[in-house]
């Protein structure tokens, strides 16, 4: 048996509140016009923002996300509506127990970086050094801000890459056995149907994409990934339902990932004859 993780039960790793209508596929990039008192968003590493707004959690975009850490606290994260913004988009917030069971300090806001719009996706984690990494949709890319692990002021946000079609779901985060990180989200890349980030615990660094194979099949996009699977010689097998059809597929990597880009996925996905692919 490996150490397994279905997506759709990982409420302390994700969250999303999807609302009518698709998802913007084109990369984040500032408002074309605003209307009269109104601030054009600004772009901070390729990350729609709002400077205009405030700070202030007027009401709640999605329950919170609890992020376990390792010596024994508890940190949330949350997206708040803001009342002075500007562009009407929400934000990302956080706050963390001063001790294992203790109270949650006071909420701050991450950035002002923009949530959205149509869904409101957060997911959130805790590197090897022990510092928390938040990912967070804008525009139909991924946005990313860290936090060193003394806390303190987050980093500017900066685009992640891996940029799905719309409707096709998030950014999954899964933690290896050993530590290493690996961020997947389905593709809309011609040559691929997911790609992968990895981030080695000995270093921090997020490698570029790595292509994580293709859908024999024409016509089909996979979703995020349905379920992540560490096996007992450390390679992962993943599975992910098709976006608007209910049959699954596989992969497995050749070889567990060291950081190096290239060559750890097949080179295609296998169909599922159910959907738990046993």
């Amino acid at each position: 048996m490996g150490r397994a993780f279905r997506s759709v039960t990982r409420a302390a790793v994700a969250l999303a509140v999807a609302c009518a209508g698709a998802l913007v596929a084109a990369p984040a990039a500032p408002a074309a016009s605003a209307a009269p008192g109104q601030q054009a968003a600004a772009v901070s590493g390729g990350c729609s923002t709002d400077p205009g707004a405030q700070g202030i959690a007027t009401s709640t975009a999605t329950g919170p996300l609890s992020v376990p850490r390792a010596d024994g606290r508890t940190d949330q994260f949350q997206v708040f509506y803001d009342s002075s913004a500007t562009q009407g988009l929400p934000f990302v917030w956080h706050r963390a127990q001063s001790a294992p069971g203790g109270p949650y300090g006071p909420w701050e806001r991450v950035s002002a970086g923009t949530v959205g719009p149509k869904a409101s996706f957060v997911t959130a984690v805790e590197n090897a050094a022990g510092g928390l990494e938040a990912f967070w949709l804008d525009h139909g890319g991924f946005c990313h801000s860290v936090q060193g692990p003394a806390g303190g002021a987050w980093s500017a946000p900066e685009g992640f890459g891996l940029q799905p079609y719309p409707y096709h779901g998030f950014l999954v985060l899964f933690k290896r056995s050993n530590g290493t990180l690996i961020a997947m989200a389905s593709s809309g890349k011609p040559d691929r149907s997911m790609e992968s980030r990895t981030q080695l615990s000995s270093d921090g660094i997020w490698r570029p994409a790595d292509a994580m194979g293709k859908v024999p099949e024409t016509g089909i996009g996979l979703s995020q990934p349905e379920t992540v699977t560490e096996l007992p010689d450390g390679r992962l097998k993943v599975t992910a339902r098709e976006w608007n059809r209910d049959r699954y597929w596989q992969i497995t990597e050749v070889a567990p990932d060291n950081g190096i880009p290239g060559g750890w996925w097949p080179a295609q996905w296998q169909l599922c004859t159910t959907p738990r692919c046993d």
